[in-house]
């Protein structure tokens, strides 16, 4: 299938760029950081899918949607829930929000052709993208510690470096729902259990020193998924 990126940060283009690259059955023909761009390619090129944002300069993607006559496949990534049921209500292919995890993006582009293939190289790839102060930034869920919620903030630990993103604890929980080495074990917290070094008295000892407390709506489910008698 051919693809169009469509969006206005440089950052956000590279990642569905890469993700694009890991798909066998997808070629990338065009990015534009406008509609009106969007608008030029799309007389120029046969597009048989296109990745919108929605808040670009000049026009949104869902007003430039409804110019069109005739619509190639649309998935819609942005950073804005809001925009959801005017998206559906347009017969958008899915709604993405940033930042979104390359399994997510994979679901999304079976919903248009069923059982894509990956290419070899990247069968592994299970990194994601957060944007953390103006940049987006490469996370390996293998690499995470744990996940601190800060009020409106989530600070992700990781052993060479922590990420302050924008996000909640339930979006953070439902993006690495692929990944059962991480685990909710308190309103505050998700575990990466590879690091756990011993539980004290429900206190979670990290390897990298972290203390973490257990909470009791998490015991059960928690060291039943630890297998612990």
């Amino acid at each position: 299938m051919k693809c169009l990126i469509v969006d206005d940060e440089l950052l956000a283009q590279e990642v569905i760029e890469s993700y694009i690259a890991k798909v066998d059955s997808l070629v990338l023909v065009g990015k534009c950081s406008s509609a009106l761009q969007a608008f030029a390619a799309l007389n120029k090129e046969t597009v048989d899918l296109m990745f919108m944002d929605i808040k670009m300069p000049e026009m949104t993607g869902l007003e430039f949607l409804r110019t069109l006559k005739q619509t190639p496949k649309v998935i819609i990534t942005t950073a804005f829930h809001e925009y959801a049921l005017d998206g559906f209500e347009l017969d958008v292919v899915d709604y993405l929000l940033k930042p979104i995890p390359f399994n997510r993006f994979l679901k999304a582009v079976n919903k248009v052709k069923p059982n894509v293939a990956i290419n070899p190289e990247n069968r592994q790839e299970n990194s994601f993208y957060v944007r953390s102060d103006r940049k987006l930034i490469k996370v390996n869920p293998e690499e995470i510690i744990f996940i601190e919620a800060l009020k409106n903030y989530l600070c992700i630990y990781m052993p060479h470096q922590k990420v302050m993103v924008h996000s909640t604890m339930l979006y953070m929980e439902e993006q690495l729902a692929n990944f059962p080495f991480i685990h909710r074990v308190h309103k505050s917290f998700l575990v990466n259990k590879h690091f756990i070094k011993e539980i004290d008295n429900g206190i979670l000892k990290l390897s990298s020193g972290a203390e973490i407390p257990l909470g009791g709506l998490y015991k059960d489910a928690f060291l039943d998924m630890m297998r612990i008698l």
